[in-house]
């Protein structure tokens, strides 16, 4: 099973020769070709925002991003403001769209129906983690819908399984503004928002997922939720530094892995040497409401206090 930006390399993923979680070459060109997702979505009279893939589609009316065709987490995104910064066979150009950046997450199964599994608001470039603009800084959720906005995307999830045959987990960003949601990319894979949404329900996504390729995973005990809103966040580094053998993670890594508390993740060992703007390591918090988003800030503040007074 691959997660976070192998769907940018179908080739790579051509080659493994293991029975396969995960939605084959074919269907990941596809689905991840700017134009062919538009098209996709407006055939089924879904909102899309325009997208240029060589400078005759570009409509100057318009406000434009530039993505790269290999994107991830946000990297390299920026507003398009000259014409040397759209480079076509490399970058595209998707209409900025204004409102709350969200994400959908969506089981496919192999009759070809989507089940939508929830939807967390999206933190972008948020300067308290020390993110770059556009960048991809954590989830929190689950996001309260309408039963309007819920309909339509359930509509989304169903337009993609059947346009692009999706198999399994799969996530949606989307912009939402005034309850409409805007599509921007899909990730055909595990998306890094499911466990936010399994830390606040107590499920495991990880059986459907397997089922939608004739699999049976193995069975996860019972966990209670722990709180009705969870908070993850990616911290980024401002400075150099190199992780001290004492951290205020010490206690978590001698918890269970599958323990829904757990308040860090993607803990770097000691000694590791981490530059300015790569990722120090994930935060989590839980609360019975959004106001756990305090807390998790709370808690990058007093973990950037800890890296700053170790010495260096």
């Amino acid at each position: 099973m691959y997660t976070g930006a192998l769907e940018n390399r179908p080739d790579i993923v051509a080659k493994i020769q293991r029975p396969l979680w995960g939605n084959p070459p074919d269907v990941l060109r596809r689905v991840r070709a700017p134009l062919l997702l538009a098209e996709a979505l407006r055939r089924h009279g879904l909102a899309c925002p325009h997208v240029a893939v060589a400078r005759a589609q570009v409509d100057p009316a318009l406000r434009y991003v530039v993505k790269p065709l290999r994107s991830a987490g946000g990297t390299h995104l920026r507003m398009f403001d000259s014409p040397s910064a759209f480079i076509p066979g490399r970058s595209y150009l998707q209409e900025w769209t204004a409102g709350d950046p969200c994400s959908a997450t969506f089981v496919g199964n192999a009759l070809g129906s989507a089940q939508l599994l929830g939807v967390t608001r999206q933190l972008i470039g948020e300067p308290w983690l020390a993110a770059a603009p556009f960048q991809w800084c954590g989830n929190i959720g689950p996001l309260p819908l309408d039963a309007k906005t819920s309909a339509t995307l359930e509509r989304v999830g169903q337009a993609l399984v059947r346009e692009f045959t999706l198999r399994g987990l799969f996530g949606v960003d989307f912009i939402l503004r005034d309850g409409v949601p805007w599509p921007v990319e899909v990730n055909p894979r595990y998306p890094a928002s499911l466990e936010v949404l399994e830390r606040a329900t107590g499920q495991s996504f990880l059986a459907g997922h397997a089922e939608a390729f004739g699999a049976a995973a193995p069975d996860a005990k019972e966990r209670r939720p722990q709180g009705k809103v969870v908070a993850k966040a990616i911290l980024f580094a401002r400075q150099p530094l190199v992780v001290a053998g004492t951290m205020p993670w010490a206690a978590a890594l001698e918890m269970p892995f599958d323990d829904l508390t757990l308040p860090f993740a993607d803990i770097p060992a000691a000694g590791t040497r981490i530059q300015i703007g790569q990722p120090i390591c994930s935060l989590f918090a839980i609360a019975g409401d959004f106001n756990c988003l305090t807390k998790l800030r709370t808690a990058v503040a007093e973990l950037e206090r800890r890296l700053q007074a170790e010495p260096k």
